[in-house]
């Protein structure tokens, strides 16, 4: 069997396509890495998103969808037992949940922003954080001048994230959209 890398990069390069795809392969290959990597917090962090992304993004036969909401469900409940007080968890699952909460049981983004909060807490000073908690909160002037000094000054947080697959190169997009609209702002003279 492939590595899981392997397997992550080969599913997430079908992303995107937004053609109608069978999505059974893929998601045996997750029940896999699942099961031989039952404590791994990389994996579930990235399955959750390969899993979201299908149902959000992807076209996929009607009669998958349930089981693939089910696994995500699933994932999420076990992962959330396992790892709510790792805050590079509660980072990337609190950005996730905070755009289909319903996907995970849940009505509202409440526990969205408080998993983004607790994973500032957890590593205050970490600028990353604490601009996507300020980014789910809608603080636009804050997280725009947070995410052009992580842009800026902090290209480890930046390889860091190239490093996380899908989810870390979603971060990464929302981060870069809010350093330009910063700097459109700044160039504007609005604040």
């Amino acid at each position: 069997m492939k590595d899981k890398e392997q397997i992550f990069l080969e599913i997430e390069s079908l992303f995107g396509r937004h053609e109608q795809r069978d999505w059974k392969s893929s998601v045996e290959l997750i029940k896999y890495l699942i099961k031989e990597y039952p404590n791994d917090v990389d994996v579930y962090i990235r399955v959750i998103y390969i899993l979201h992304n299908i149902l959000l993004e992807e076209n996929y036969p009607k009669e998958e969808h349930d089981n693939i909401a089910n696994l995500l469900f699933k994932c999420f409940e076990k992962s959330y037992i396992l790892f709510s007080e790792n805050a590079e968890y509660l980072f990337f699952i609190g950005k996730i949940l905070h755009i289909a909460e319903w996907y995970f049981g849940l009505n509202d983004n409440k526990l969205a922003l408080e998993m983004q909060k607790k994973a500032m807490d957890k590593e205050k000073g970490n600028l990353l954080y604490e601009w996507a908690y300020r980014l789910s909160c809608s603080m636009d002037y804050e997280e725009g001048y947070l995410a052009h000094q992580l842009i800026e000054q902090e290209k480890d947080k930046i390889d860091w994230l190239k490093s996380k697959g899908f989810p870390g190169n979603y971060i990464l997009n929302h981060l870069q959209m809010s350093n330009q609209n910063y700097l459109k702002r700044k160039a504007s003279g609005s604040s």
